[in-house]
């Protein structure tokens, strides 16, 4: 009897910890998940949200969208943040999909240190040697968060070396385009 009850002890004693490892291993959730992007809803048609900018050289006292082309926006007046940047909207459907800030590489750590103090640490942090035309090399830096809805994403150089940008966009986009570019390489390879 007492070798019964010693091995069911051993087994809830292995099998509470492999609950407990597991638990451990799945990451937290983003308490820090926006639902919102510079006093803009994701959720809301972002031609309601923000009015069109006007015409003229007139600089606007408010966010203000200029005209779209194929669901792209550029914004301009967007609220001050402490470092120079130009802001644009995607919203094909409607609602927003996702804003792209960009600003100089030079104000990238304040752009990291914005983006920690508004949504807590990044998930995921990795980075990767690039080379430029000239033959110089950097080391670019992408920072990840990840939520139920919502992915932010920062690089330090997008597109060139002169440019930091963070990415904002809804999963259920990021899925559609995904599935969008699938529909479109199918569709080019029943041509061939």
């Amino acid at each position: 009897m007492k070798a019964k009850l010693t091995i069911f002890l051993l087994a809830a004693c292995v099998a509470g910890s492999a609950i407990a490892a597991k638990k451990t291993s799945e990451p937290a959730p983003w308490n820090q998940e926006p639902d919102s992007f510079m006093g803009v809803k994701f959720d809301q048609k972002f031609v309601y949200s923000v009015p069109e900018c006007p015409a003229g050289y007139e600089i606007p006292k408010e966010m203000c969208r200029g005209t779209p082309y194929q669901g792209y926006y550029s914004t301009k007046g967007a609220p001050s943040i402490g470092i120079g940047y130009g802001l644009s909207v995607m919203a094909k459907s409607g609602p927003v999909d996702s804003f792209y800030l960009t600003t100089s590489s030079e104000n990238y750590l304040q752009l990291v240190q914005l983006f920690i103090t508004k949504y807590g640490q990044p998930m995921k942090r990795s980075s990767e040697p690039v080379k430029t035309k000239g033959g110089a090399s950097f080391t670019n830096e992408n920072l990840i968060w990840r939520g139920k809805k919502i992915e932010i994403a920062i690089e330090k150089y997008s597109g060139d070396i002169n440019t930091s940008s963070a990415t904002l966009r809804t999963l259920a986009s990021k899925t559609k385009t995904v599935q969008d570019i699938d529909e479109k390489i199918q569709n080019a390879a029943g041509k061939l």
